[in-house]
């Protein structure tokens, strides 16, 4: 058997449609329609046929262009900067208002007529309750002659750019909604020696012994080589829809939580500045209170029940029942009514020990969107997620605090951890815990914690001690995403062909001796 013979009786159905009708520079389209298939049949067949060297397929890239909404609207009533100069004369000045008027123009529209008036120099102007116009010869004469604008308006069909049309493509392209342009790859085919032979060789067509679905689960489809099918063939890439990476790691972190026997707290973004700052015994005069931090809202909302109020404005004032003095200052419930975008999750805290009436040994997380004043950088954003908790139970300690600090991180193979003490108003003692990033080579803080103040529990009624943290979610997403910076996981610069393709997040847990190790280091 000659080669042509062997090649001919490799040929996939498809190919054989489409060989009859081959011919230099015709188009993907065409070639469907005279072959009796649909385009991705079409393009499949000439894949084969290249990866056989019997043709090349060209692409081709064109711009299609089509009047958009605003250009169907002066094709018929005229362009509006022309229906403005017609409500001018040489004599006097017409007010703006009253051409808009008569000239039925929006502000926009108005406006944009002005600019486009003055370059040409065809109206004079001068201000005096409002602007006021009046035409120049150069405008009279731009009145009577059609420009490029109207002669492409008049004569316009839908069609490919071409280089005549450019100049007043780039033109067009600066008014608003006036036309559409599409980019669109369209392919054509060169043909080789190869095809011309099998041309030659008068190929029928033959659209019997296609790939069946028992033939993919009986695994026949491996012996189909006879009929032309080439199972390596560079196919169209899909992109199916996938979890988000940001969203994966915070269900990786949700996970954790629950593994550990927490249970799962809900709260809203806008809050009171009782729940997110009052309710937790934060003065009223505390820093994080001012605009540069605190993102307000022009309103106010209600305080809850007169009698949790009457409690914690006690606390503030004379520290309630706790022996504490205070704050020692008038505490202003204006100032509590005050709405905000919640600056951290303990406000849902607050809400849980108040609604859930808690006193008895609990735990409970919150995965939440937060929001604060501040500057962008690596490992800063307006708009952060943080991991909120606590426990609940008698006599604990920060000894507990640390254990479950390192527990955690531990179920998402972060060992790298140092403790320093900090300062929070509503927890006493407070600490922070930093994380070793080993891309930027450097600590980065990763929780905040303490063990609440009694100024801060009393006035729910609690009596046992409460462990808490805030953990930066969205930073232990870029960790475990491998990203450096927030914003290249979290908000609208995150890159799209990223999520697209990353890799499903997995933890890789270390050794335990390697764990063990790194644990006295950080002591």
């Amino acid at each position: 058997m000659t080669d042509i013979k062997k090649i001919i009786s490799k040929l996939h159905p498809l190919e054989r449609a489409i060989i009859p009708h081959l011919k230099d520079n015709i188009s993907l389209k065409e070639l469907s329609r005279l072959s009796n298939q649909q385009e991705i049949e079409t393009m499949r067949a000439l894949q084969w046929l290249e990866n056989k060297q019997a043709l090349k397929i060209v692409s081709i890239k064109k711009i299609e262009v089509d009047l958009d909404t605003n250009s169907i609207k002066y094709k018929k009533s005229g362009l509006p900067e022309k229906r403005f100069l017609k409500q001018l004369n040489e004599d006097e000045f017409i007010p703006l208002s009253q051409i808009a008027k008569n000239a039925n123009l929006e502000n926009q529209e108005a406006s944009a007529c002005i600019g486009i008036l003055k370059r040409i120099n065809a109206i004079e102007t001068r201000k005096q309750k409002e602007l006021e116009f009046k035409i120049t010869n150069a405008g009279k004469k731009f009145l009577r002659e059609k420009n490029n604008v109207e002669k492409f308006l008049e004569n316009f069909f839908p069609h490919i750019i071409s280089k005549e049309d450019e100049s007043i493509i780039s033109i067009l392209k600066k008014r608003k909604n006036f036309i559409k342009v599409e980019d669109r790859k369209e392919v054509k085919v060169e043909l080789l020696e190869l095809t011309k032979k099998l041309q030659k060789e008068h190929i029928k067509t033959d659209v019997t012994g296609r790939l069946t679905s028992s033939m993919l689960k009986t695994g026949e489809w491996k012996n189909l080589e006879f009929r032309g099918y080439d199972v390596e063939i560079n196919v169209p890439k899909i992109n199916p829809v996938r979890r988000h990476p940001y969203n994966e790691s915070l269900n990786i972190i949700r996970q954790a939580f629950l593994e550990m026997g927490f249970s799962e707290m809900k709260g809203p973004w806008v809050e009171t500045s009782f729940w997110g700052m009052d309710a937790m015994w934060i003065a009223q005069d505390h820093p994080m209170r001012e605009a540069q931090d605190t993102f307000y809202l022009d309103t106010s909302g209600d305080l809850p029940n007169k009698e949790l109020v009457k409690k914690v404005k006690a606390a503030h004032e004379n520290g309630y029942n706790t022996g504490s003095t205070g704050h020692t200052k008038e505490w202003n419930p204006k100032e509590a009514s005050k709405l905000i975008l919640r600056q951290h999750s303990t406000s849902t805290t607050f809400r849980y020990f108040h609604e859930k009436k808690l006193n008895h040994d609990c735990k409970y997380f919150y995965i939440a969107d937060n929001f604060r004043n501040e500057a962008i950088d690596a490992t800063h954003l307006p708009e952060f997620g943080q991991a909120e908790g606590f426990i609940m139970a008698d006599n604990l300690t920060l000894a507990n605090l640390m254990g479950f600090v390192k527990e955690f991180y531990k179920k998402l193979g972060i060992t790298k951890i140092k403790f320093k003490p900090t300062f929070n108003p509503y927890t006493e003692p407070s600490m922070e815990a930093h994380y070793y990033n080993e891309k930027l080579g450097k600590w980065y803080a990763l929780i905040n914690s303490g063990i609440f103040r009694p100024e801060a529990l009393a006035p729910y009624g609690i009596t046992k001690s409460v462990i808490a943290w805030g953990m930066g979610s969205s930073r232990i997403a870029a960790l475990l995403s491998g990203k450096t910076k927030l914003k290249e996981i979290f908000g609208p610069e995150v890159d799209i062909d990223w999520i697209r393709n990353h890799k499903r997040i997995k933890i890789d847990l270390p050794q335990e001796e390697e764990e063990e190790e790194e644990g006295s280091k950080n002591k």
